[in-house]
């Protein structure tokens, strides 16, 4: 019997390991679902291959599903990319019709300041034709036109809506009496062309209406002083009883009776009881105090209303908070319940979607509600500082600006609210002895320049805050603490540009031809000019800081003042 053929080593190790792999491969009947390899999402036909128990039907199912996952998959991101592509298409479109609706309001609100002014304007030419006609009527003795004009006055009180209350009768009676009172170029009033042209019935009617007989006019001329030097007996006599004083001097030093022309006036005047003028005198000023308290009653009054308003404004906008944090719960809540059907295997889940949707909805509503309660809030508090900044006399009595407490300083440096700044279309100087505006203003979103500080005033760093500032429309803040640094700065951001300081402070730093020389090769895409966005570069703002409780004219003059105040819990006063 011949021997056995011997195998070559490596083929019999390679035979001994295809029969145990065999033996360890299950048959085709034997694979469960589970363990399928589409099932188990691997159809990777190379791989089905390598079972040789499988039928043609089991691999042209396995490649039937393939191409279907694939078709399904590529259906699937089709879907998605066109998902996105719509996004991005309704986001496009959203930011224009948002950005020509900020265009759209932009306009209406400076049409609407331009009428405004146009009405203001036409109020104020108005006015000047009155106060002409009611001096060239009192010279006249046209006592009727007279009364026409102060009927006139009245029906402009009607039209502009002035009430007939406390408040409203004091404002009426101090828009006739300053008609009454009214001065020419030469400072001469009704009554004292009354008194030059001689009509003692024109005279009669003014001072009854309120003017003062022994206001003086050019040259420091009574109404007496002027009736005496035309001449006028009757108007003198008329002055006297209604209290003209006779021993009141002009500039050229001299009385009525030393200027009259005639003997029969001169009698009128040396006859005359001087103690029955000191009598009027008395009166006068007692009607002066009674108008003086009549003021101070309305202050009280116009005080008072804006209190309440402010109040009542104050518990709208609690009420309006409080409908927000439930408005956010019961979103929370509908989330929540929808996530719980979905783990509890609800199938209807557009049904909690709407459910959300709704109360989302509802909460963007209360959101925009709850700003407008807010804006309205901050805008009677504005209007209730003014009023007290009006009521308060100032130790010089001609102080401009405003008076704030810190907590108002976002209201009225950050939103400005009410367009005070804005409007004097100047940059606010912060003075603030207290050093509360600056702790304020370096915490929020401001780039923040300590004038003391010559690392913070390198010139590199000043450029790249003032260019960040108007990029980004943010508050670029100048702190000169408590010394006048301002020539010293002047000369600093001269090193930056030439003239840079004057950019600022007139405002043509906002004009492209000037902040593109700020711009340098080394600042990179984040700042090259079609990244400067002139809706953005509204927000921008140059706000000086200092300590001193007595800022240079020059600034004074030149910027929007706004003192920062600390108010007196036991007193209730402000200290500045």
């Amino acid at each position: 019997m011949p021997p056995k053929k011997q195998l070559p080593v490596k083929e019999t190790l390679k035979k001994v390991s295809a029969a145990k792999k065999q033996s360890n491969r299950k048959p085709l009947n034997m694979v469960t679902s589970a363990e399928s390899p589409c099932r188990l999402g691997v159809c990777d036909l190379s791989e089905s291959i390598q079972s040789p128990n499988w039928t043609k039907e089991d691999y042209a199912a396995q490649t039937i599903q393939i191409h279907v996952r694939q078709f399904l998959a590529r259906k699937q991101l089709e879907a998605r990319k066109k998902e996105k592509q719509d996004y991005e298409t309704t986001m496009e479109r959203l930011e224009k019709e948002a950005y020509a609706q900020m265009v759209k309001m932009f306009r209406e609100q400076a049409e609407l300041a331009r009428r405004r002014e146009d009405d203001e304007r036409r109020h104020r030419q108005e006015m000047a034709k009155r106060r002409k006609r009611i001096l060239e009527a009192a010279f006249d003795g046209n006592n009727d036109e007279i009364l026409a004009v102060l009927k006139e006055i009245k029906v402009v009180d009607d039209a502009r809506g002035i009430g007939h209350d406390i408040i409203g009768k004091v404002i009426r009676s101090k828009n006739q009496l300053a008609m009454v009172e009214c001065e020419d170029a030469n400072g001469n009033t009704p009554l004292s062309e009354a008194s030059s042209g001689g009509h003692s019935e024109t005279i009669r009617l003014l001072i009854e209406r309120g003017a003062d007989p022994n206001k003086r006019g050019n040259f420091s001329r009574t109404p007496l002083y002027r009736a005496a030097f035309a001449g006028h007996v009757e108007a003198v006599q008329t002055l006297l009883e209604l209290g003209g004083d006779p021993r009141l001097y002009a500039d050229d030093g001299q009385t009525p009776e030393q200027i009259s022309t005639f003997g029969a006036l001169q009698a009128v005047l040396q006859e005359w009881d001087v103690s029955r003028t000191d009598i009027m005198l008395e009166k006068f000023e007692q009607e002066k105090n009674s108008r003086s308290e009549e003021d101070r009653k309305r202050k009280e009054a116009e005080t008072s209303k804006l209190e309440n308003q402010i109040s009542a404004a104050d518990q709208e906008y609690r009420t309006m908070q409080k409908r927000m944090c439930k408005a956010k719960g019961e979103v929370e809540k509908r989330i929540t319940d929808h996530d719980q059907a979905i783990l509890a295997g609800f199938e209807k889940t557009d049904i909690t979607l709407a459910t959300i949707r709704d109360a989302e909805a509802e909460l963007e509503v209360i959101k925009m509600d709850l700003e407008n309660a807010r804006d309205k809030l901050a805008k009677l508090k504005l209007a209730l500082r003014d009023k007290q900044r009006e009521n308060q006399e100032t130790e010089d009595g001609s102080e401009n600006g405003l008076r704030v407490l810190v907590r108002e300083l976002d209201d009225v440096l950050m939103k400005d609210i009410g367009n005070r700044i804005q409007d004097s279309n100047k940059w606010p100087l912060v003075i603030d002895v207290h050093e509360q505006a600056s702790t304020f203003l370096r915490y929020r979103d401001t780039n923040y320049v300590n004038a003391l500080s010559p690392k913070q005033m390198e010139p590199e760093r000043v450029r790249l805050a003032i260019l960040g500032s108007l990029r980004y429309g943010k508050p670029f803040v100048l702190d000169m603490m408590e010394v006048d640094m301002f020539d010293a700065c002047r000369m600093k951001f001269d090193d930056v540009q030439k003239g840079l300081m004057d950019a600022i402070m007139d405002k043509s730093i906002l004009t492209e031809p000037v902040y593109v020389k700020l711009i340098r090769a080394s600042d990179g895409e984040e700042y090259s000019r079609n990244q400067f966005n002139h809706a953005r570069m509204h927000n921008f703002k140059f706000i000086l800081l200092t300590k001193s409780p007595f800022p240079p004219a020059q600034l004074m003059e030149s910027m929007y003042p706004v003192r920062v105040c600390i108010k007196d819990s036991m007193s209730n006063s402000l200290h500045c």
